[in-house]
């Protein structure tokens, strides 16, 4: 090899270095970009800088879990748990990674699956707060009720000012029949945050089951103003006008619901009961 060849080669293999390395930089900036696109509500944007920013490095682990959570947003499970499984290869102790693929098996309803990554991402980071209240909801969700409440309290001790948390405590006691606990921790959520629908329908809902109507009718009305599209919200405002024997007012709710959810038995079965009044009061006029 004579010395140009020679320098040439030099030359080409530290283009190749400089080339690599501005890939490399050029991926993170896509991810940062991605993420900024996601933040503003630009899902189609935020997914093709991920894209291409796993292109441009496959084995760039935060990238492939940036799609894999983008993924998991936009509810296309099967192709955030690609994406996880990946990441994972890269970097098996990624307990961001683990949790957020728990998350997905979660909302897939494969819950020992999920289970399995929440413990996996706990033991690696005991203070991570979101995985031990997403373990929390998944034993909610699984009837382990004192698994939960022993989560839910353990990431209020980590954070005593997330509305989420409380509100989630909230509903393990609501599942459990402790009624009065139920609501002080609804009352506590939305001192927290006044506009979290969830809490304000949660309470409402709590309402109804000690059969404090009225308050449960106020609560009702004021997540149906946050939000109006809420099929479970309206179900159970109908279902107060039912005892309230307000039935045309729950008519007009259970209908509404039926056609966000129309094959709902619960609320057919319900509609149905106002029906049957409606007529027993015709039959008495």
């Amino acid at each position: 090899m004579d010395l140009i060849t020679a320098l040439l080669a030099i030359v080409g293999g530290i283009a190749a270095i400089f080339a690599l390395e501005i890939a490399l930089d050029y991926a993170w900036f896509l991810v940062q970009r991605g993420w900024n696109h996601k933040e503003a509500g630009r899902h189609d944007k935020a997914l093709a800088n991920f894209h291409r920013a796993v292109e441009l490095n496959p084995k760039y682990k935060w990238a492939v879990a940036s799609r894999g959570h983008h993924h998991h947003l936009m509810e296309r499970h099967d192709e955030a748990l690609l994406d996880f499984n990946r990441a994972l290869e890269l970097d098996p102790n990624c307990d961001w990674c683990l949790g957020n693929r728990g998350e997905t098996y979660r909302l897939m309803q494969r819950y020992d699956e999920a289970l399995a990554d929440f413990n996996r991402a706990i033991e690696l980071n005991p203070l991570n707060k979101w995985e031990i209240a997403n373990r929390g909801q998944l034993h909610r969700l699984m009837g382990q009720h004192a698994e939960a409440l022993a989560d839910f309290n353990r990431a209020l001790e980590l954070d005593p000012s997330c509305p989420w948390y409380f509100a989630n405590r909230g509903e393990t006691y609501k599942e459990m029949q402790l009624y009065n606990a139920a609501l002080a921790d609804f009352n506590r959520a939305l001192k927290l945050d006044p506009n979290y629908q969830w809490a304000v329908a949660n309470r409402g809902e709590t309402y109804l089951l000690m059969q404090r109507h009225d308050e449960a009718l106020a609560n009702l009305n004021r997540a149906l103003e946050l939000d109006s599209q809420s099929a479970r919200s309206l179900g159970n405002r109908g279902e107060i006008y039912r005892l309230m024997q307000r039935y045309e007012e729950a008519l007009a709710d259970f209908n509404r619901a039926i056609k966000l959810l129309p094959d709902h038995d619960w609320l057919l079965h319900h509609r149905n009961l106002v029906y049957q009044a409606l007529n027993q009061k015709d039959l008495h006029l």
